[in-house]
């Protein structure tokens, strides 16, 4: 399935006060304090245990690509990371609407089906879809971003206008 194929039929007007956002629900699975999590990775990138949440109105949470790029920069994922993500890790879907992504040493991080904000401000596919930026772009208008269901887990591209979660990482 790809973002095409998705119909705006479970998008709502945006409303800051939805009570579906589900943002920074990702559980400390790790029974670590620390704020990122070493997955065991050949290329040693740490991800962050939660999502950054945009407080501006009517964000829902989210950031456009712009605005993880300019707020975020070096610490976004790269195209390259998240396809070590999707290829070097164990995904587990959870009903209640995220992921469990098992690193090669069993530490594990949660990434939570948070939907998206189009690029007219409705809100859509809460605990359904999830959508993280990359800080990879694709041409002018679009962006690298990974995009999950329950049943499968990949990389798109599309325009920056949409708002979507941002997970950060770093090098250890």
């Amino acid at each position: 399935m790809t973002f095409a194929a998705l119909t705006m039929s479970q998008c709502v007007k945006n409303d800051s006060s939805s009570s579906d956002r589900g943002h920074n629900n990702t559980i400390d699975t790790t029974g670590s304090t620390d704020e990122y999590v070493d997955l065991g990775l050949r290329s040693i990138t740490l991800w962050k245990k939660t999502n950054e949440e945009n407080t501006a109105e009517f964000s829902n949470g989210f950031y456009t690509y712009d605005e993880a790029v300019a707020a975020f920069g070096n610490n976004l994922p790269t195209m390259e990371q998240f396809e070590e993500l999707l290829q070097s890790c164990q995904w587990n879907w959870v009903d209640a609407g995220y992921y469990i992504v098992v690193g090669r040493n069993k530490k594990y991080i949660t990434l939570p089906a948070n939907g998206f904000c189009d690029c007219m401000g409705d809100f859509c596919y809460p605990r359904t879809y999830g959508f993280y930026w990359s800080s990879t772009p694709a041409g002018a208008e679009k962006a690298w971003y990974l995009n999950f269901y329950s049943n499968e887990a990949y990389l798109y591209k599309d325009n920056r206008c949409f708002a979507n979660s941002v997970r950060l990482v770093k090098n250890n």
